[in-house]
């Protein structure tokens, strides 16, 4: 089984899909509610906080493939390691 090398990014790429995901979600929820309780300006501020999220999510992608392409890794724990193993 061949999983993806871990870097120091590896661990705020999924926190950074959930979040848009659920700005997505919400962003969606908004556009749903009839045109009396919806304005543009709460449309507008989901837009701007996506594009945030996303040039982030985007960012911390390529500085993950960069470490990766660098050599610069965490090392990969065992399974079968124990606590007694751990310095």
């Amino acid at each position: 089984m061949s999983t993806e090398p871990q870097t120091r990014h590896s661990r705020t790429l999924p926190e950074l899909r959930f979040s848009l995901n659920l700005l997505y979600v919400g962003r969606l929820l908004l556009g749903m509610q009839p045109s009396s309780l919806t304005t543009d300006e709460g449309i507008d501020v989901f837009e701007e906080r996506i594009e945030d999220v996303t040039d982030e999510l985007v960012s911390t992608e390529l500085l993950h493939e960069a470490a990766i392409l660098a050599g610069d890794t965490l090392p990969e724990i065992s399974s079968t390691a124990t606590t007694d193993d751990v310095v």
